[in-house]
């Protein structure tokens, strides 16, 4: 990242080519690499509810951050107010058994 903070976008795919959801959201670095702090730049309650139900599906997601290459996340955790808890997971796809 840039910054402490950065812009990026997280993708929630119902498999390797269908994008069902992106959430425009900004970063926070944390100490512990791989692992960041986002907030939602929208965080309606038609944003959040969408979120929380495909949390509930599968809390795995695409990180595509400017100049990198997208990085598989887990949220461990996620507050409308807080914001998420994210962490990485290994390469795209690993998390549902696509690779």
């Amino acid at each position: 990242m840039n910054a402490d903070t950065d812009h990026a976008l997280l993708e929630w795919r119902a498999n390797t080519s269908t994008n069902t959801a992106t959430f425009p959201v900004r970063l926070h670095a944390t100490t512990r690499p791989g692992t960041w702090h986002a907030t939602l730049t929208t965080p309606d309650e038609d944003t959040t509810e969408v979120l929380a139900f495909l949390l509930d599906t599968d809390p795995w997601f695409t990180l595509l951050r400017p100049g990198t290459p997208p990085t598989e996340v887990r949220v461990i955790s996620f507050d409308p107010m807080d914001g998420l808890r994210l962490t990485t997971g290994g390469s795209v796809g690993r998390g549902r058994g696509w690779g």
